[in-house]
């Protein structure tokens, strides 16, 4: 097997990879993105990080679930999709989150992301490529909203 045949840690579905696995293929801008959106899931004692495989459309994600609710059936509060071409970050979210949520003073590429979850999807995963610190300042923003409303604050 030549070393371009070997395939990424990202799509390797029989070996669990480690956070390091995963990061290593990132480019430097992508990686600290990676490192940011890590450092403000787990900065709440609440959240919990797992490896979870999402199949042939994710791979492996480093997923967040807030304490006592991560059953196999528990969807996350948030997954980081280390896609060495495309970082995203998707997340969860249902119709009454939505119903509340204010989106005019959003960005545009938060709005789209948001707009996938939503009718006439039959999902309710927004899912957001995170290119950028500013859209990332953004999605934080909405996670934030999304936990308070979690954990009815």
């Amino acid at each position: 097997m030549h070393i371009s045949d070997k395939r990424s840690p990202w799509q390797d579905e029989f070996n669990i990879p480690t956070l390091d696995d995963l990061r290593i293929d990132l480019p430097l801008p992508s990686a600290e993105l990676f490192d940011t959106t890590r450092s403000f899931l787990l900065s709440n004692e609440n959240i919990l990080e797992e490896m979870r495989w999402y199949g042939d459309c994710w791979f492996w994600t480093i997923s967040y679930y807030l304490k006592g609710e991560n059953t196999d059936d528990d969807l996350p509060i948030a997954v980081i999709i280390p896609a060495p071409d495309n970082l995203q970050v998707a997340a969860p979210l249902d119709r009454e989150f939505l119903e509340q949520l204010n989106t005019r003073r959003m960005k545009r590429a938060v709005r789209d992301g948001i707009d996938l979850a939503a009718e006439p999807y039959s999902t309710q995963w927004a899912v957001w490529p995170v290119n950028a610190k500013n859209l990332l300042e953004d999605l934080i923003s909405l996670l934030k909203q999304r936990l308070s409303w979690l954990q009815g604050t």
